[in-house]
């Protein structure tokens, strides 16, 4: 029990000696967890968006007018045996000229007005893989019952590079808040075992177990650790909601809602933070044998 009581009141005196040194740590490890949890809600968000907005991207298919609906079904058999082709939905005449109504709802009269309906059989394709949509496109272009193929590559392009890019930046912070976690824990033991030199030095001298003289530091450096995440919890909690309507600019015809369950990157991010530190530690605690 002494031990007990002697641990954390030594604890409290190295916490007394270095109060800014403390505050500063807070605030710099805040920093961190904000930044790498901002970025993995922004990440994840990015990620779901981008692969709701996938299922958007397709190939719009024109085919001639006059030619029947079986020789349709035939060219629509064709593109699905295409490499690449996942689905190819069809849409008659009737069905693409209420879709229009639909949208266009004061032209109505305009196209009851006409003799024939304008609309031609078209045909939505979904790909596999939007790198391979300029070669299907190439294809279908290629079928004598199509007069049109309509596919934005560039769309195609930035929506397939979104993810990644979101990914790849997440790696960076992350990489970057790893060195700074190792970084603040070893200056913050380190400047604490010098201030503890002389009190090392009896220390060793009576034998002490190296693990009573060690967790004075391990304590203050959890108790950053703590106090830092507690803050930056909070303020993830606001970054969560605000992502919502940032991702929905950003990617306005995307059909997810980001949201990201920040009780639980909490505890990751917790068990992050303390692994981190104590690893960063581990360099500055070995000193403290020999003082």
């Amino acid at each position: 029990m002494y031990k007990f009581f002697y641990i954390l009141k030594q604890s409290f005196v190295l916490l007394n000696r270095m109060k800014k040194g403390v505050i500063i740590a807070v605030i710099f490890m805040s920093i961190g967890f904000v930044t790498i949890g901002s970025s993995y809600i922004f990440g994840r968000s990015f990620f779901e968006s981008s692969l709701s907005l996938k299922n958007k991207v397709d190939i719009t298919v024109f085919f001639k007018r006059g030619i029947s609906y079986n020789d349709v079904l035939k060219s629509v058999d064709e593109i699905k045996a295409i490499n690449g082709v996942s689905s190819v939905n069809v849409i008659t005449s009737e069905e693409a000229k209420e879709m229009f109504i639909k949208m266009f709802p004061q032209y109505k009269g305009l196209l009851s007005s006409l003799d024939q309906n304008p609309f031609p059989y078209t045909a939505k394709v979904q790909i596999k893989d939007l790198e391979l949509g300029s070669n299907v496109k190439s294809l279908i272009e290629s079928f004598p019952t199509v007069d049109m193929v309509v596919f934005s590559q560039e769309v195609a392009k930035k929506v397939n590079n979104l993810a990644k890019v979101a990914w790849m930046l997440f790696v960076f912070v992350f990489i970057v808040v790893i060195a700074e976690f190792i970084f603040i824990s070893q200056s913050i033991i380190s400047f604490l075992v010098d201030l503890r030199k002389d009190e090392l030095k009896i220390l060793h001298l009576i034998g002490a177990d190296p693990l009573f003289v060690n967790l004075p530091f391990i304590i203050v450096v959890l108790f950053i650790v703590l106090a830092s995440w507690g803050l930056s919890i909070f303020i993830l909690q606001k970054v969560d909601i605000w992502s919502v309507s940032i991702i929905r600019g950003i990617i306005p015809f995307s059909t997810y809602s980001p949201s990201v369950n920040v009780t639980v990157l909490g505890g990751y991010l917790l068990l992050f933070g303390i692994f981190i530190s104590l690893l960063g530690g581990i360099i500055p605690l070995r000193k403290v044998r020999t003082q």
